[in-house]
């Protein structure tokens, strides 16, 4: 007797099931449509962002480098520091470089004038520190680390419009 009963259960379910289904068709199309469109542009921030972390990474070694030696328990001094600031200095200009000759796919057209932002935010953070680098003495790297957070949050905001969960920059590029 139960089996009956969930069996009638179940095909009054179906039907139901099947007399709303028309109705919700035309809809749920639309709606594929723009939930495509947004899948395509957000996989291709994601691109994007992950291509152009993986750029910076390949052009900041010595800056982290630096930043790491200069924030030890033992900073090096004399001409290994010297040496160290020399070489951060040539890497934070070459990471400048890296994010202006980083192009954004024409799948990106909504979020172009975000992510040009964005990008000058990023490329004038690595040129100050390249600038405070070539300073005598150890180069105060603050303003340039400011400039890094503003655009942390930058590309937060663009992550967050386009249905992305973000992440950290900073991490991402001295992780």
């Amino acid at each position: 007797m139960k089996k009956l009963w969930f069996l009638g259960l179940g095909l009054s379910l179906l039907l139901v099931g099947c007399s709303d289904a028309g109705s919700e068709e035309g809809k749920k199309e639309e709606s594929a449509d723009t939930s495509s469109e947004n899948t395509d542009a957000a996989g291709e921030l994601m691109d994007f962002y992950l291509n152009l972390t993986t750029t910076i990474n390949g052009t900041d070694i010595d800056l982290n480098g630096y930043e790491a030696a200069v924030g030890g328990e033992e900073p090096p001094t004399g001409d290994e520091f010297a040496k160290l600031e020399d070489a951060a200095a040539a890497s934070a200009e070459e990471s400048a470089k890296a994010v202006e000759n980083t192009e954004i796919p024409s799948g990106l057209d909504d979020y172009k004038k975000d992510i040009e932002e964005f990008k000058s935010t990023l490329a004038e953070s690595y040129k100050m520190k390249a600038e405070a680098l070539k300073t005598d003495g150890e180069g105060d790297l603050t303003e340039a680390d400011e400039k890094m957070i503003q655009a942390e949050n930058q590309i937060k905001a663009i992550l967050d419009k386009a249905g992305l969960v973000s992440s950290s920059l900073v991490n991402d590029l001295n992780g």
